[in-house]
């Protein structure tokens, strides 16, 4: 892959917030780094650094590199995030995850040493309240807002391949996602991009990965909501026919809650797919029904040598996880003692 230009990008000093700390949080950041030498603007990702003497002396320089974690560490030291947003909202970014950056990095020891945050192309959203988008009705193209299947996973492979070249490497790094954020990372690690039509290759395999309010069965969206949201039965055939087109085949093809327990086997066994899985939903999530998670762990669970673990981080709404940080970040913790304990 020709990753070249990448490194225009330097970084530089920033401060991130959280709703739930009283003060700033200093760090180093590289921000919206292109993943393609011709990328739209939501082709890019993010890094965030805590801001420490060697972390001071990247300043103004050419953002190429993460930290080198510590030498035999046994534990992942970077962790890499992909929003939500439903395939489509162009004002949920990368720097989403900023609260959640705030928490790991506001104590007096970090033990991750670098947060990523990817950007992918949305999906069109003719209905969005501030910036609705639709290239028939509006008479003209804007790529970043026409995605398709597997247009989504295609960019996060892309954004996970020029990680790699910064060092990212195998169960070196925690790869959460949350909402469809959550699909995407699943689409990504437990299928081999072949899966999705893309000749690509397979990503860094993570330590762990974590699905926060996540979707996994994309037919059971329009299908098998339960009275608690049948409301949303409409939006739901909305949104995905945007974002996966009308074939509801694709649909079933797409869900990580149907991919054979056998290629997930395979794939841990081959060290192409991680053991450890955690899925937290929150019960007060009024978009996303618990019978996602509760499908897609039931799945899991026909997946010989994988390590499936409830979380119990996530509460109040759906936006919550990421709004709020401190949910992302204490369910990053748990992982992390998980593995330590397994090393």
């Amino acid at each position: 892959m020709n990753l070249e230009g990448s490194g225009a990008v330097k970084w530089r000093l920033a401060e991130v917030t959280s709703p739930l700390l009283a003060q700033q949080v200093p760090v180093v950041v590289a921000e919206d780094i292109p993943y393609f030498p011709r990328a739209d603007r939501f082709q890019t990702l993010s890094i965030y650094l805590p801001r420490t003497p060697e972390t001071l002396d990247l300043v103004g320089t050419a953002a190429e590199r993460l930290p080198a974690a510590a030498p035999g560490s046994a534990v992942p030291r970077y962790h890499v995030h992909i929003h939500g947003g439903a395939w489509r909202d162009p004002l949920l970014t990368s720097a989403s995850i900023e609260p959640t950056v705030a928490h790991a990095f506001s104590g007096p020891a970090q033990p991750i040493t670098a947060v990523a945050s990817l950007n992918y192309r949305v999906s069109q959203f003719p209905t969005h309240p501030s910036l609705p988008y639709d290239a028939v009705r509006d008479n003209h193209a804007d790529p970043a807002r026409e995605a398709v299947h597997p247009d989504h996973v295609s960019d996060v492979l892309h954004g996970l391949a020029l990680l790699r070249s910064f060092g990212l490497t195998d169960r070196s790094y925690i790869l959460s996602g949350h909402s469809c954020g959550a699909c995407i990372a699943f689409q990504a690690i437990l299928q081999a991009p072949l899966h999705h039509g893309l000749e690509l290759p397979d990503a860094p395999c993570p330590a762990a990965l974590v699905g926060l309010n996540g979707l996994y069965d994309l037919p059971e969206l329009t299908d098998g909501l339960g009275d608690s949201h049948e409301q949303l039965r409409q939006e739901y055939g909305t949104l995905l026919s945007n974002a996966f087109g009308t074939e509801r085949t694709t649909w079933a093809a797409a869900s990580p809650a149907r991919f054979d327990p056998a290629d997930i086997a395979r794939r841990i066994r081959e060290g192409r797919a991680p053991r450890l899985i955690v899925l937290d939903q929150s019960s007060a999530d009024m978009l996303v029904p618990m019978t996602q998670k509760e499908r897609f762990a039931a799945h899991l669970g026909h997946v010989d040598g994988l390590r499936l673990v409830e979380g119990h981080r996530c509460s109040e709404g759906h936006a919550a996880p990421w709004e709020r940080g401190d949910m992302i970040w204490e369910s990053l913790q748990d992982i992390l003692r998980i593995l330590h304990t397994e090393a």
